[in-house]
């Protein structure tokens, strides 16, 4: 079975990046802009693991981690969050509410290469 990450961002050309990224090293990628959006095709997708933002455009990306938590089917994908919010603050409130990790941007391949490994397997 292939691994699955849902790519959450409403920067189009960062998602595409990301999948450019990742597809290659046996992922498939799936891709949402907004946390409602992330939210559905978590539940439908079950992904293997979950990269998003903090800001998005119709809810805080926190938000979306609860509700995603919250949801009995999606409750053990692992999120890891990332933002170009920058400090200790940012890192801890999205671990509070159950994010696995969290990235600074600008995002580097290797950083997140290394991130994604924590929490699954490559094909």
């Amino acid at each position: 079975m292939t691994n699955s990450i849902l790519i959450v961002d409403d920067n189009e050309d960062l998602r595409k990046v990301l999948a450019w990224l990742l597809q290659p090293r046996g992922y498939e990628t799936l891709q949402a802009a907004t946390g409602r959006e992330a939210i559905e095709k978590a539940i439908v997708e079950q992904p293997s693991l979950i990269l998003l933002d903090l800001h998005l455009p119709d809810m805080d990306g926190m938000d979306a981690v609860r509700a995603i938590k919250k949801d009995q089917r999606t409750a053990l994908i692992p999120i890891v969050g990332w933002s170009a919010y920058l400090g200790e603050r940012w890192r801890e409130e999205a671990l509070r509410a159950g994010m696995v990790a969290y990235m600074e941007k600008p995002l580097s391949a290797p950083v997140i290469e290394a991130t994604i490994k924590q929490f699954i397997l490559p094909n």
